[in-house]
């Protein structure tokens, strides 16, 4: 059990770093799609040449088809995420999305069998004042443009993220390595069309109406954040589903003891790295809505 939960605490580490990457990308405004295209495309390179060096077979088309389920969940996530992050900081943005760690566990109560208690339904409410928190002064009724519009993508960013993760319960384990491969392979191509179709026109934002013209062209700025993105992306992916192996050679209940050290330690170290990294100021408000959803994320790990 202690190493699948270090297991789990490592991959939350990582994590932080991809919301860093993510954060950063979208305050300098690079275009959505380019940017998942090259971090996806770094991706494929870097785990395809670690499975040839593992020499593991390339053909198995059940892990297929749940790599392409993930890959098409998360290419949208990816695109809600970085538009939803020109309006607000890290501290919004990585909260609520990792707070997505509701839908991996509901996958868990009801397909798995996994435990429903008081206590997780205390953790799940919990979780969505965070939400609220986080969100900012705005009211929840307010229909100013800028305030909509992250609305809209945030929560849809909300949705389809815990898609990828409920996927990882699928995966048998010693497969784990050619899922996250056919993943980033399958996302790479899906991203391709949207990636030479976007254009060079400014994207600024109305929280931002004074942020620099975006550009498809690739950059080296661009180039390093996308491998930053898909190294932390890769290894978080494979440490998740050792951690979810590990647990499971001991407990009936991996996803509850996992899913929320995964998707809960990386919200305070995503938020502390953006603070340190991107030198971006966070408010006492949503410091409480970060310790309020960790509190409701332990209560969903409780038995």
């Amino acid at each position: 059990m202690l190493s699948g939960i270090l297991l789990a605490l490592a991959a939350s580490l990582v994590y932080g770093f991809l919301g860093v990457a993510f954060e950063a990308a979208g305050k300098r405004h690079y275009p959505a799609w380019p940017f998942i295209f090259w971090k996806q495309l770094c991706g494929t390179v870097l785990i395809f040449a670690v499975l040839l060096i593992m020499r593991t077979p390339l053909y198995h088309p059940q892990v297929l088809g749940l790599a392409a389920i993930g890959a098409l969940s998360y290419v949208l996530t990816c695109a809600c995420y970085l538009t939803a992050s020109r309006e607000r900081d890290i501290a919004a943005n990585w909260t609520i999305v990792n707070l997505s760690v509701l839908v991996p566990l509901l996958a868990s109560i009801l397909w798995f069998g996994d435990k429903f208690t008081g206590l997780k339904a205390a953790g799940a409410l919990l979780t969505l004042v965070a939400i609220v928190l986080v969100s900012g002064n705005a009211t929840l009724g307010s229909v100013a443009r800028g305030d909509s519009r992250w609305k809209t993508f945030i929560f849809g960013a909300f949705l389809l993220n815990g898609v990828l993760s409920t996927l990882f319960r699928w995966v048998p384990p010693a497969d784990a390595f050619l899922f996250v491969g056919y993943f980033y392979a399958v996302s790479f191509v899906m991203a391709a069309p949207f990636m030479f179709t976007a254009t060079r026109a400014p994207a600024t934002s109305a929280a931002s109406p004074s942020a620099p013209p975006a550009s498809s062209k690739l950059s080296r700025g661009m180039l390093g954040w996308s491998l930053v993105g898909a190294a932390s992306h890769c290894t978080g992916m494979l440490l998740t589903m050792a951690a979810l192996a590990t647990v499971a050679k001991v407990s009936h209940e991996p996803g509850v003891i996992v899913y929320p050290i995964t998707n809960g330690f990386v919200i305070p170290l995503g938020v502390v790295l953006g603070a340190l990294i991107l030198r971006q100021a966070i408010d006492r408000r949503r410091w409480l809505g970060v310790a309020v959803g960790m509190a409701g994320l332990v209560l969903l790990s409780l038995p």
